[in-house]
């Protein structure tokens, strides 16, 4: 037996490994990766000084890593035979029924006060009327669909929390909302947004907290296989890919997307090129981006300014029934001071929209602190 397993190795095997480190080598390398949605490792550069503190091979090992020949099909194989063996997280996703959900960080208590006072100081310096909506994950609303013993921490508590400390900002909760339409298809399978029907949902309370007549929008399906970011992050290939739709309006005039320091103008808030490629998700608005307006033709005569996340990128247009300009800023992408890029005092309301998630992970409302 010992003899017949050298033999295989030597006849089979090892042929077989030296193919595929040959195909490596001669193959182009690959600079980004559709399904993993990130760049992918190149080359290190080869200094004396990076080989002898170990830089140069730990990089070496992480460009071979991501190069390897048909490395999108050993992730699906790997996930697949994990899923088998009764694994169902993978590199931070839980692996739910017929659905990806998203692991939260760990709550920041930090950062949620820092953003807390980022709203507060920005609502005591601009003496407009403020809003907030925090949205709670899949697994807040639909904790039926989460793998057996997978937890997630209880967000509605820590939302009702932070509405209550913003004093006279406006909370709008979604939960309940949420809670009555979670057998409805709210939230995608396999990333971790909700769906156009989920921020439509959000969009009649937020009419509802101003007391705003909501529109009535006709969805229409736009692509039926969308894979979003945990089907990137988790490697998990055999989920049912999603549907995306979007509400079309006559609202809608446009929008500009403010790149290099200059605004440029589209006729649209929709970027069909991008469900030519992975990254479906960016027909909505585009691609993060510092500041981006959107246009409407109803002659409302007024303006709304969102701070935000991508959450906000589906459910924004729906707003233009009531507002003739909504300006969206990312504060991911600024450094600057905000009345240095736009001038707040022509606004008529503010809307604070993130995804609890966010809110308690990173500080970015930091930045509007006094």
């Amino acid at each position: 037996m010992k003899i017949t397993m050298n033999k295989t190795f030597f006849y089979v095997v090892f042929p077989l490994w030296i193919i595929i480190l040959l195909y490596n080598f001669f193959t182009p390398n690959l600079e980004f990766s559709q399904n993993e949605n990130r760049y992918l490792a190149q080359i290190p550069e080869f200094t004396v000084s990076t080989l002898l503190n170990g830089t140069y091979m730990a990089k070496l090992d992480e460009h071979v890593n991501d190069q390897f020949v048909f490395r999108d099909t050993w992730i699906s194989l790997q996930s697949d035979l994990e899923y088998a063996l009764g694994k169902r997280e993978s590199n931070g996703v839980f692996i739910g029924k017929n659905t990806l959900l998203g692991k939260l960080e760990e709550v920041n208590p930090d950062n949620i006060e820092n953003n807390l006072q980022g709203m507060l100081d920005f609502f005591a310096t601009v003496h407009k009327p403020c809003a907030v909506m925090l949205v709670p994950s899949a697994a807040e609303i639909e904790p039926d669909r989460l793998p057996l013993f997978a937890q997630s921490w209880p967000q509605e508590p820590i939302i009702q929390q932070i509405y209550q400390a913003a004093g006279e900002i406006t909370g709008i909760s979604l939960s309940d909302t949420l809670h009555q339409h979670a057998d409805d298809y709210i939230y995608y399978r396999t990333d971790h947004h909700w769906t156009t029907y989920g921020a439509y949902l959000a969009y009649l309370e937020y009419c509802r907290a101003l007391g705003l007549a909501p529109a009535e929008y006709k969805a229409e399906a736009v692509s039926h296989d969308f894979n979003g970011t945990l089907y990137s992050k988790s490697g998990v290939r055999f989920i049912e890919p999603d549907t995306m739709e979007a509400f079309q309006s006559n609202a809608v005039a446009g929008c500009s997307i403010v790149s290099d320091g200059a605004p440029v103008f589209y006729d649209s808030v929709y970027f069909k090129e991008y469900l030519d490629v992975k990254d479906q998700y960016s027909y909505f608005l585009g691609q993060n981006q510092p500041i981006v307006t959107l246009y409407g033709n109803q002659a409302t005569g007024k303006k709304l300014l969102m701070f935000k996340d991508s959450y906000a990128h589906c459910l924004a247009p729906m707003l233009l029934q009531h507002y003739d300009e909504i300006v969206l800023v990312d504060l991911r992408y600024i450094n600057a001071e905000i009345s240095d890029l736009i001038n707040i005092g022509e606004f008529d309301q503010v809307l604070f929209l993130y995804s609890i998630d966010t809110f308690a992970s990173s500080n970015n409302l930091a930045k509007l602190q006094k």
